[in-house]
């Protein structure tokens, strides 16, 4: 075969195609590829999550959600926030007191606070501050239209507050203000957020508390009230036993408490009423007989739930059990009768007797005064009360080398009284009066008709939670608590008028962002 026809029979040949090598090699690449565009897309699907991730953490969504829209303006979740903290806190206060069923170490979404409207407590603080918001808008709204603007007082509290929350958040080891209050409300809450709430607050209360002492009553108009609701206003002078039944707590041979079912609850109870009704009637003929009510107390004193003879009360806070029969106008001195009523829970239940000993209206004068209250502990020894009474009269020998006057002395119970809650307004205690609760020792020097603006003393307390001593500042006399009263309660009903006027023009619509507050 010639050379040109073999070479024109390879080129004729079909192709034998990639080798192995090449194949493989093809492969390969094939697979880099799809690894790469497949890192590509994991990476920015990563990337997206990592920003919508540090979008969410600052707050983007939270800060821009509308949680409610007041008259078409935005508010966020912070601005609802703080009426929730605020409403959440005052009922832990009570709770703690004993006065509210609201359980604060346990979530308020899942603790109801109405079973007949199907509310939980995290539903009903929701409306709360929600109504709180919408309120402190409205008012702060009417204030600068009115041309109302914050006193120096006002904004010496806001900055109080603030320097407070200054020392506080370095204190607890936060990183920064706004981390603080993050914390301690919601992670929208920012410090420049915090202010202006605090000054709309601060505006708003300042126009409602203005607006309510704007209102004034001729004696005419006391008087008037006066004779429409003389039972809720006069003074009455009871003596009271209540001896009250109740489970006794059953416990094991190792003393630990024995769970008991309802029927031996129900059982126990009606055991225990039995014995705490023959007790309460056999005081109840001793009583109508005649006995004296303070040996009384002292011979029962291991039976009775509780007492109090020749007591003073408004008629608004006589024991409703037995009101209809105090106010009855045929009641005189000397009457005695016995109720009976279901106790604080429904494993207890109570039995009064109680004696009617004068009902008139109290025309005495209130009391005004200053008191710095040195404290000697909750259960002083003589020692320490005798230090306490020291530095009360140290503090008096201060404040007459200051001036010795009433501006002095406020300074001066700022600065030193145990009682914080007085000692924020310069030791002020208004309005003192016979039915008041105060100690013994306090309220007879506050009453002492030969008063006068100025007056000071130092005298002991030892029936409150805190003891010691008191240094007295007298003040000025005012006018009686059922006039006080009356004031009061046209006051009260004048501004809920003015204030549901305003109001009205005021609508409140919740957004998405509630669901950032609690």
């Amino acid at each position: 075969m010639s050379a040109s026809r073999e070479k024109r029979t390879r080129q004729d040949k079909p192709s034998q195609g990639p080798s192995e090598k090449q194949l493989r090699q093809r492969s390969e690449e094939k697979k880099d590829r799809s690894w790469g565009i497949l890192y590509t897309v994991v990476g920015i699907a990563v990337a997206v999550v990592i920003v919508a991730l540090l979008i969410y953490n600052s707050n983007f969504f939270q800060n821009r959600a509308t949680a409610v829209s007041i008259n078409g303006q935005s508010y966020n979740s912070a601005d609802v926030q703080y009426y929730y903290s605020g409403a959440r806190q005052y009922q832990t206060y009570y709770a703690m007191m004993g006065m509210s069923a609201y359980n604060y170490s346990a979530s308020d979404k899942e603790q109801m606070y109405s079973e007949t409207s199907n509310q939980t407590w995290y539903d009903y603080f929701l409306e709360q501050a929600v109504q709180s918001l919408t309120q402190d808008v409205a008012l702060a709204a009417e204030a600068e239209k009115a041309g109302f603007t914050l006193s120096e007082d006002g904004q010496a509290d806001i900055d109080s507050t603030l320097a407070s929350l200054e020392n506080n958040w370095i204190s607890s080891g936060y990183g920064s203000r706004d981390a603080y209050l993050r914390a301690n409300y919601c992670s929208s809450m920012t410090y420049d957020k915090f202010v202006s709430i605090l000054t709309r607050s601060a505006l708003a209360s300042e126009y409602a508390t203005a607006q309510v002492n704007s209102y004034t009553y001729s004696q005419s108009d006391l008087d008037s009230y006066y004779t429409e609701h003389e039972d809720e206003l006069d003074s009455f002078v009871l003596t009271q036993f209540v001896f009250q039944a109740s489970v006794p707590t059953q416990t094991d041979a190792d003393g630990n408490t024995v769970e008991m079912t309802d029927e031996e609850k129900a059982a126990a109870l009606e055991e225990a009423k039995k014995d705490a009704q023959a007790k309460a009637e056999e005081l109840q003929a001793k009583l109508e007989a005649g006995e004296d009510a303070e040996a009384l107390k002292e011979e029962y004193s291991d039976d009775l739930f509780s007492s109090y003879i020749s007591e003073t009360r408004s008629g608004s806070s006589v024991n409703s059990e037995y009101a209809d029969w105090a106010y009855d106008p045929a009641r005189k001195s000397g009457d005695v009768t016995a109720v009976e009523y279901q106790g604080g829970s429904d494993t207890t239940y109570n039995y009064c007797v109680v004696r009617f000993e004068d009902r008139y209206q109290d025309n005495d004068p209130t009391a005004n005064v200053r008191h710095i209250l040195v404290s000697a502990g909750s259960d002083p020894t003589e020692e320490e009360y005798a230090e306490a009474k020291a530095k009360a009269e140290e503090l008096l020998e201060q404040w007459k080398a200051n001036g010795a006057t009433e501006d002095a002395f406020a300074q001066l119970a700022t600065e030193n009284s145990a009682d914080t809650a007085s000692a924020a307004n310069g030791g002020l205690i208004s309005n003192v009066s016979k039915s008041s609760t105060y100690v013994d020792t306090f309220k007879d020097w506050c009453l002492d008709s030969s008063r006068r603006a100025g007056d000071t003393g130092i005298v002991q307390n030892t029936g409150s939670s805190v003891k010691g001593y008191h240094l007295m500042y007298f003040s000025s006399w005012g006018d009686p608590q059922w006039m006080l009263n009356v004031e009061n309660t046209l006051r009260s009903q004048d501004y809920s008028t003015w204030l549901e006027g305003i109001l009205a023009g005021y609508t409140a619509e919740n957004g998405s962002g509630l669901k950032y507050v609690g």
